[in-house]
């Protein structure tokens, strides 16, 4: 456990600055799977259409300045090899989102939130639960391990991605996955959750997510 999580008096919460007409809780697609089964690829070609909206936390952490606040506490704890508390990853998430609504990036009236990278633990769907509405949970998942072993060292060599280069480093992140961020599927209802195979091309991926997507999207739609 680390510093942050075992001092109670420090308050990360803040909330959205939501503008008038948006919904209560904000509609939202869940990406979920393991390392390397292609959420960010998926997540950023959805967002590219009229009315959804990518939400990469691991990008937003990535660009965070290293000198503010936010950033030190976050880039010292991955640096230590620590995970970022979930009170603290949920906030600089919704300090992030604040800013893309004042900026007009995203528009809560109309469009849905595409989420990849939270929420990772059951504490981070507890802390969104007031605020996110999950219309459907994408959980890309492979009958095997080895194709995506496969794809994220191969990743490795055209991206220059270090964490992407060993084996065991993978195979870890994956256990760890299994063991921490996987439980978070029986969160939601199982009539929400479709699992979906995330090998074959771009286009033939994408077209089993919006099988479920759009019908996930116009229930919600007509129930508003």
């Amino acid at each position: 456990m680390n510093q942050l999580d075992q001092d109670p008096t420090r308050n990360f919460e803040v909330d959205l600055l939501l503008p008038e007409g948006s919904p209560t809780r904000l509609p939202a697609i869940l990406m979920f799977g393991m390392p390397g089964v292609g959420k960010g690829t998926q997540g950023t070609l959805l967002g590219t259409m009229t009315g959804m909206f990518h939400v990469s936390t691991g990008t937003i952490f990535r660009n965070l300045n290293p000198e503010s606040p936010d950033g030190k506490l976050i880039f010292g704890l991955i640096d230590c090899g620590e995970l970022v508390p979930d009170e603290l990853a949920v906030t600089v998430w919704m300090r992030w989102l604040n800013d893309q609504i004042s900026e007009g990036n995203y528009n809560p009236v109309n469009d849905v939130l595409i989420l990849d990278g939270i929420p990772r633990r059951l504490r981070q769907c507890e802390l969104l639960e007031e605020y996110v509405d999950v219309l459907a949970v994408i959980h890309l998942a492979a009958s095997s391990d080895e194709p995506i072993v496969k794809r994220l060292l191969e990743r490795a060599e055209t991206e220059g991605r270090a964490d992407d280069a060993d084996e065991q480093i993978i195979r870890r992140r994956f256990e760890i996955y299994r063991e921490m961020t996987r439980p978070v599927l029986d969160y939601y209802s199982p009539e929400i959750t479709h699992t979906i195979n995330p090998l074959g091309t771009q286009m033939e991926v994408k077209k089993r997510i919006l099988e479920c997507v759009i019908p996930a999207v116009r229930k919600s739609e007509r129930a508003g």
